[in-house]
């Protein structure tokens, strides 16, 4: 996951600017940047649904990021059953169980 790429698709206000200059110079590798990245939205509350834009922005990044975002919802599934899956994606997601793309800036 190339995690600068991925946050330039993150709905605007998720990443405080702090955060961003954190993940881009904090971190010399690729992986690094990835797991900070990841530790922050982790870190969000809830109702600013950090897991749906995260998802979004993996969709939007390109056709590797998107084939990661099918894979990670995939496994939310599996490892949540389908009734916590259905709480999310009421809120979030498509009736396919995948991410919708219409994320706004």
């Amino acid at each position: 996951m190339d995690p600068l790429l991925v946050m330039d698709h993150l709905r605007a206000g998720l990443l405080s600017s702090a955060e961003k200059e954190s993940i881009k110079e904090s971190h010399s590798t690729r992986r690094d940047r990835s797991r900070e990245l990841i530790s922050i939205l982790f870190k969000k509350r809830e109702k600013l649904k950090p897991f749906e834009h995260f998802i979004k922005a993996l969709k939007q990044t390109d056709k590797n990021h998107e084939i990661m975002a099918k894979d990670i919802l995939k496994t939310y599934k599996r490892d949540h059953g389908a009734a916590e899956f259905e709480k999310v994606s009421r809120t979030s997601l498509s009736h396919d169980g995948e991410a919708e793309c219409s994320l706004q800036m």
